[in-house]
């Protein structure tokens, strides 16, 4: 019986190796997906310097109005949201760390309510918007960012509920490199956010 513990202890990887492997997982996926916010951004900056047969923002016609850009000020709102949900996501980790399950629960579900209030704010931003997507390549420039952000924060719901579930559980008890995964995307969600409403600002 001691025989077939040890060699079964034998093949148990230690948390913080498994923890290491898996951020480094997230960071191979957050390269790819920097790589495409930033081709996003120099799109949107050359299509706007170009603006080819005036199609960034075309003029009236006979049959279709002039398209305007909308304000930024929804964009910058959904990154502001974010933003605190990054600032309470790392006040629980923070806790998490110090072995604190009180800073880390609340920490996680304020968080949570952050990013669902922030994924409400976005969806609002393109079924409100006063055009459809072949109206210029502004206007498909203004649904790629915002469907990428939404995206964005649909996972980053997803994920915070995990994570204040598993924290709810006490899951969180020998290790923390969890929460530190997570903490590393809502970073990335919330540098994505503001260089769409960067990008936004400059219609």
């Amino acid at each position: 019986m001691s025989v077939e513990t040890h060699s079964h202890n034998a093949h148990h990887e230690d948390p913080d190796v498994v923890g290491s492997r898996n951020r480094l997982g997230v960071i191979l996926i957050l390269v790819a997906d920097i790589a495409f916010a930033l081709s996003m951004v120099f799109v949107y900056f050359y299509l706007r310097a170009q603006n080819v047969n005036d199609m960034w923002l075309p003029k009236a016609t006979e049959e279709h109005a002039a398209i305007v850009a909308v304000s930024s000020s929804k964009a910058w709102t959904v990154t502001a949201i974010a933003a605190v949900g990054l600032l309470t996501h790392f006040y629980a980790l923070k806790g998490a760390r110090a072995h604190n399950d009180v800073q880390l629960k609340l920490g996680s579900l304020i968080a949570l309510i952050a990013s669902i209030t922030a994924i409400y704010f976005q969806y609002n931003t393109f079924v409100t918007a006063p055009f459809t997507f072949s109206d210029g390549a502004y206007v498909s420039c203004f649904y790629l960012f915002a469907v990428m952000n939404f995206v964005h924060l649909a996972l980053t719901v997803f994920i915070s509920f995990g994570n204040w579930n598993r924290a709810r559980l006490g899951l969180y008890a020998a290790n923390v490199w969890h929460v530190d995964i997570v903490n590393v995307w809502w970073v990335w969600m919330v540098v994505s956010s503001l260089l769409g409403a960067f990008c936004l600002s400059f219609p």
